[in-house]
């Protein structure tokens, strides 16, 4: 394939679209080839096809992969030359992490891979993200003591992915150790046809972020890199929604700016989808606390329309045909709002989210649910 013409290689990405992880899976299990593979070569085939696509979402607005920035050559052989992971299936963790394996190939990211580690005498999985970018080693050791702060005072909150340790030394390529959760993305949830999709709970997994965003924004620490993909999901009848990937967080001091900084530095940090209009513009001063409210509301709005794009000029009529109520309508319109509109922080937005909630009920059988009227209710009392 990295041979191929760029043509051909834009048709399969067409081909392969805006799938989400369990098609692409099942599209490789159905997949006969003329010479018999592994199981394990399967799976790994599967984990890089995704690993592309998302890729491909990354360099648009809308979330598609055809982009006419795709059509770049050059881009397309970037993305191909960084599609084979450099660790290997079956390979030790790194020296001081005892018998930890490497089980499982999880994904890429802008600074490295992610895998499975699985130890013999250790109960639980572990994730291992692997710096292998040239001249990522050095700006892991410039920001290990952010990391370490993110470690140190968001450890404790269930919202947010445990940092369990973090190996600056290791040779050729330094990693940190995460905790592991199972259920997947929530970028793979949305992308999954609803009628196939678990049972889950929009108002639950967006206060579960509000909430880990909260807490980071407390101590003055910001994600900057905030969407789908960077929110995992634990297994189970009641998925908790843990905020994953401060590789690109920001921690300051208390003798810190106002956050606004690192705007004027003339580069875009991020994902071009999830970042504030401003954004484009380098010498206009912007607060990250605000960009990661700015990219909550995206993230919020996906969740709701059960597409992964940008929120369009007209997105309250298309929440209000999605169902979402007055309330719901307003708060995610203040995350989208002008910065002078828009909540200071996610500390702000969360009490805003727990405010005046009645909260979910079981609708008894027969009956009429009055959930959105009492939210309606509620709303014009606050408006």
């Amino acid at each position: 394939m990295r041979n191929a013409p760029a043509r051909q290689v834009l048709k399969t990405l067409h081909d392969l679209g805006c799938l989400n992880e369990g098609a692409v899976r099942t599209l490789v299990r159905q997949w006969r080839p003329a010479v018999p593979v592994s199981p394990a070569t399967r799976n790994e085939m599967a984990t890089l096809l995704t690993n592309l696509t998302r890729t491909c979402r990354f360099h648009t607005t809308h979330g598609t992969p055809l982009s006419a920035y795709l059509r770049n050559e050059r881009l397309i052989e970037q993305l191909l030359a960084n599609l084979q992971p450099k660790r290997k299936l079956g390979e030790a963790v790194g020296v001081g992490h005892g018998d930890w394996k490497l089980v499982q190939f999880l994904g890429m990211g802008g600074f490295g891979e992610v895998w499975l580690g699985q130890a013999r005498l250790h109960p639980e999985l572990r994730a291992f993200k692997f710096i292998t970018v040239a001249g990522a080693s050095e700006w892991l050791e410039r920001e290990g003591k952010a990391l370490f702060e993110v470690q140190r005072q968001l450890n404790d909150c269930v919202n947010v992915i445990k940092y369990l340790d973090i190996s600056l030394d290791e040779e050729p390529f330094p990693f940190l150790v995460l905790e592991y959760v199972a259920g997947g993305s929530l970028e793979d949830f949305i992308l999954t046809p609803k009628s196939e999709r678990p049972s889950l709970d929009a108002t639950e997994v967006m206060k579960g972020i509000a909430r880990g965003l909260a807490a980071a924004h407390r101590h003055k620490i910001y994600h900057r890199d905030l969407k789908p993909a960077n929110i995992l999901l634990t297994k189970g009848d009641d998925p908790l929604a843990k905020i994953a990937d401060f590789g690109l967080g920001r921690v300051e001091s208390e003798r810190g700016s106002d956050g606004s900084s690192f705007a004027s530095q003339g580069a875009i940090v991020g994902t071009r989808m999830y970042l504030p209009p401003e954004a484009a513009d380098p010498y206009i001063p912007r607060k990250p606390a605000q960009d990661d409210v700015f990219a909550f509301g995206v993230i919020w709005y996906q969740m709701l329309t059960g597409r992964i794009e940008r929120p369009s000029y007209d997105f309250a009529d298309r929440l209000r045909n999605e169902g979402a109520d007055s309330r719901t309508i307003r708060l995610l319109s203040k995350c989208l709002a002008h910065p002078e509109r828009r909540f200071p922080d996610a500390v702000e937005l969360r009490e805003a989210l727990e405010r005046n909630d009645p909260g979910e009920w079981t609708v008894p059988e027969g009956c009429f649910d009055v959930g959105p009227l009492a939210r309606e209710y509620l709303e014009s009392l606050s408006s």
